[in-house]
């Protein structure tokens, strides 16, 4: 079978994220796999095989982790570009299960049109579902004009799919709330998803290179610096704690609020922090497995269940999480019935400070969270599941 996958969110060659997981997934059970991806970092449209996929990386303006009006600009051109190079490369194939995923949802007249031309099964994987999670944070105005577009495009995509992927049960039962046009039986759990790799670092000396204290309970949060996060409560409570020395915190990666970020640290002189932008992929592992707890941040305006894909990173490295989460998301639910950490709601800082002083103080407490995250993972979040879960649509 000849699978398209379309994306904005491939990664680099060399790397790995839950997308080119789960396209591995379906090469690996026999499939002929087809990648056209944006690819804000080149000048020109390149296509090769990488890993026995091929892969269309198609040179766009910058989308993701970009203010809101250039990434207005950039997407408003992205299905042409994406229309004319499938059929420029991709001309001789017909394909036969085509898979996208959300953002963005303004690819809906292509996905339309692909699935049409091909009389192909179109599965969609709802990683966000706009533009409610945008009203939920004051972005766009409720039923403004920039509102009703995006809904257009959301009710277009979602009536074009031949099944929809959602990322939780309380992430279908959403959906199907809002959209009672759908039919319930299209409309499906298939979680994030990747292929455990187990990497081990034994006194990989990354505390001692970025300064930070050894004894000390080390809390990470990493990846997509945005607005949903919440990131302010996060710093007064990183504040709050600055003379309880058992605990320190390390935050990093990019996007919006990095700046925002960077200039509050140095406002609050914040010394329990360690900081950074972007770390090569094999020093974030090393970081990463010198870390004790990964943090899960959702911002209490949210009334989308959202769940956060790094969620992935802590339970593949076998660390317990700690969430600070909105009332909508199941997430915190879900990390908590699985034994694997604990969950807070975004704003009660008497909880969440508890909750960092639990971890710190209680090492055998940490240590059985660890061991039950990667049993979590094992047990909902393979790519050998989701895999599965699509497939059966087709059989």
């Amino acid at each position: 079978m000849n699978v398209l996958f379309v994306t904005v969110a491939w990664p680099q060659e060399g790397n790995r994220n839950l997308y080119s997981d789960l396209m591995c997934e379906f090469k690996k059970n026999g499939h002929e796999v087809f990648v056209a991806s944006a690819d804000e970092h080149i000048n020109e449209t390149r296509y090769k095989l990488e890993e026995g996929l091929n892969v269309l990386r198609i040179s766009t303006n910058q989308i993701r982790k970009a203010g809101k009006f250039k990434k207005a600009f950039s997407l408003a051109f992205l299905s042409t570009r994406f229309k004319r190079n499938i059929n420029k490369y991709y001309s001789k194939y017909k394909f036969d299960l085509i898979i996208n995923h959300t953002p963005p949802i303004t690819l809906s007249g292509l996905m339309i049109y692909l699935k049409k031309k091909h009389n192909a099964f179109y599965y969609l994987l709802l990683k966000d579902i706009w533009p409610h999670s945008s009203v939920d944070l004051n972005i766009i105005k409720k039923n403004g004009l920039v509102y009703k577009y995006f809904r257009w495009h959301e009710k277009r995509i979602y009536t074009a799919a031949d099944a929809i992927g959602c990322m939780s049960p309380k992430n279908e039962e959403y959906v199907l709330n809002n959209n009672k046009y759908l039919d319930s039986e299209k409309v499906e759990v298939c979680p994030n998803a990747i292929t455990p790799q187990k990497i081990v670092f034994t006194n990989n000396g990354v505390r001692g290179k970025y300064n930070i204290p050894p004894e000390s309970t080390l809390f990470i949060f990493s990846g997509n610096l945005s607005k949903g996060h919440g990131l302010s409560y996060y710093l007064d409570i990183i504040e709050s704690l600055r003379d309880y020395h058992k605990a320190y915190f390390a935050i990093g990666g990019s996007g919006t609020q990095y700046p925002y970020l960077k200039k509050e640290i140095k406002r609050r002189s914040l010394k329990n922090i360690f900081f950074y932008h972007r770390l090569p992929v094999d020093e974030f592992s090393r970081l990463l497995a010198a870390s004790d707890v990964g943090v899960v941040l959702l911002d209490s305006r949210y009334t989308v269940p959202q769940f956060p894909s790094r969620l992935l990173a802590y339970l593949e490295a076998g660390k317990p999480v700690l969430c600070a989460v909105n009332k909508g998301t199941d997430i915190g639910d879900i990390v908590e019935n699985a034994g694997c950490g604990i969950s807070t709601i975004h704003g009660d800082k008497d909880s969440l400070i508890a909750a960092i002083k639990n971890f710190s103080e209680n090492k055998t407490f940490r240590e059985g969270c660890g061991i039950n995250a990667s049993k979590l993972l094992e047990e909902k979040y393979t790519t050998a599941s989701a895999y599965s879960i699509i497939m059966e649509n087709l059989n």
